[in-house]
């Protein structure tokens, strides 16, 4: 049975008392971990030793793990950290010819510098949500309405209710196509939606969570 493991855009403060706000960046890197790499994060691109560094390796029984995870754990709370199920993605910020800024603390809004490497493959949001999710909803921070096309004075359908569960279609600029999701049991709205729009960001945030089937 595929698993299903909704990401939670929940978004947190960039500081101990900032705004719950969290850069929708530009996209994601997909780690490939069983290649067991050891990723280094800088302060900036022009610093030659890593502020911060970690390594994936097995541990007795063969399992993927984080070398040293109890004090990684502290600092590292990237976009999704699931090894079991094959999942490793950090979101990036910004790119910078073949550097990338990415969240190393998704709580916290932290961000360090990485280099691109063979391990690590960056994914754009409009590809990432289309191709690679299986399930969306939205941010709660959000109170979004359904249109009939991707503008705001087209019309609405109806508002996204809490049980709403949707398949992702395609991306025109900030809009997303979306229908209900009839492929998992995640729906539990009365309302089927063949086709709609919503906007998938926001004031520079993501008003969307995404699953992800393993």
């Amino acid at each position: 049975m595929k698993r299903l493991f909704i990401i939670p855009i929940i978004l947190f403060p960039l500081t101990c008392f900032g705004q719950r706000n969290l850069n929708v960046g530009q996209g994601i890197i997909k780690i490939d971990f069983e290649k067991l790499p050891t990723i280094h994060f800088f302060a900036d691109t022009l610093k030659s030793s890593p502020t911060r560094t970690i390594s994936v390796t097995k541990d007795k029984d063969g399992e993927f793990v984080i070398r040293n995870n109890n004090v990684v754990s502290s600092w590292f709370k990237p976009e999704g950290l699931w090894l079991d199920y094959s999942i490793f993605v950090i979101r990036v910020d910004t790119i910078v010819g073949k550097w990338f800024r990415v969240f190393i603390n998704n709580d916290k809004g932290t961000t360090l510098w990485t280099k691109a490497d063979p391990t690590k493959k960056f994914v754009r949001w409009q590809t990432f949500l289309v191709q690679e999710t299986t399930a969306i909803d939205k941010n709660p921070d959000f109170s979004m309405e359904i249109k009939s096309s991707p503008s705001d004075t087209s019309t609405t359908i109806k508002r996204i209710e809490k049980t709403d569960c949707f398949e992702a279609l395609e991306i025109k600029g900030d809009w997303i196509r979306i229908r209900t999701n009839t492929k998992l049991d995640c729906n539990e709205s009365k309302r089927v939606i063949k086709s709609g729009w919503i906007k998938w960001r926001q004031n520079n945030r993501l008003t969307l969570n995404y699953g992800l089937t393993c």
